[in-house]
């Protein structure tokens, strides 16, 4: 059985012709790595044809940095996946359209909402955002069993969306 999320996601990108999925996070912080962990194992996952309409950035805690890049790919849809407190069970995934326009939500930092502002009047993309909620963001330790498994469930979907040959 698909989960809430899923279901918000495959009804939102029925209709994609490029994704952009940029993995954030800070790779020192535990399950803070969490959008870094799912970007690279898209990355070993996605066969060739699913690269051409999928593209895989890395953005660490400097997102500001890829608004170019974005705007040069011009993806139909933005997915940005990061370890995000909602104060759920660890592991837990989130997923939600960002639209800029509306008023500012308290869980969205404001260095990432200006980005967020800038990439929505410069781009016109649909943008996306699936939080993980984290365990522990502890410097210096892994990332946790759960997020693992949570980052393994977006992979799993994200690749699904796109077939691995022409058809």
């Amino acid at each position: 059985m698909k989960e809430k999320w899923q279901n918000f996601l495959k009804k939102e990108l029925d209709r994609l012709d490029k994704i952009v999925v940029l993995g954030t996070g800070n790779a020192l912080k535990a399950d803070d790595a969490a959008g870094l962990l799912v970007a690279s194992m898209l990355d070993n996952h996605l066969s060739r044809f699913q690269k051409s309409k999928i593209k895989i950035l890395r953005a660490y805690e400097i997102i500001d940095l890829y608004l170019r890049k974005i705007k040069r790919i011009k993806p139909s849809h933005l997915i940005i996946i990061d370890a995000i407190d909602v104060g759920r069970k660890p592991g837990t995934i989130i997923a939600t359209r960002i639209d800029p326009e509306r008023k500012r939500k308290k869980k969205i930092g404001g260095e990432f909402y200006a980005f967020l502002e800038k990439l929505s009047a410069e781009a016109s993309c649909k943008i996306y955002l699936i939080g993980i909620q984290p365990e522990t963001l502890d410097f210096g330790h892994p990332i946790t069993p759960a997020i693992k498994e949570a980052s393994r469930q977006i992979v799993d979907f994200i690749s699904q969306l796109v077939p691995r040959k022409p058809v």
